[in-house]
């Protein structure tokens, strides 16, 4: 896991690329709804995932990721998971 602070790399990302205001991303702000973010933003941020957090991002995990809490806890999971003795 390459992302030390997820919350702060994908909100980092969010207002950089997508043009978002720091505010406006909190961990309940739904990325469709509330953000208003398309489909090529979305396949944006499941890029950045896979590539700087280094998480396999299959279609059911791509579904249930809604919000930024939703991506941190999964982050989260997966680095747990990846120190968890084989």
């Amino acid at each position: 896991m390459s992302i030390d602070d997820p919350r702060q790399k994908i909100i980092g990302y969010m207002v950089e690329r997508l043009g978002l205001e720091p505010g406006e991303i909190t961990d309940t702000a739904r990325f469709k709804e509330d953000l208003e973010l398309d489909s090529l933003d979305m396949v944006e941020l499941v890029t950045i995932l896979e590539g700087e957090a280094g998480v396999q991002l299959d279609d059911d995990a791509i579904g249930s990721l809604a919000t930024l809490g939703d991506v941190v806890a999964f982050i989260e999971s997966r680095s747990i998971s990846d120190r968890s003795p084989a």
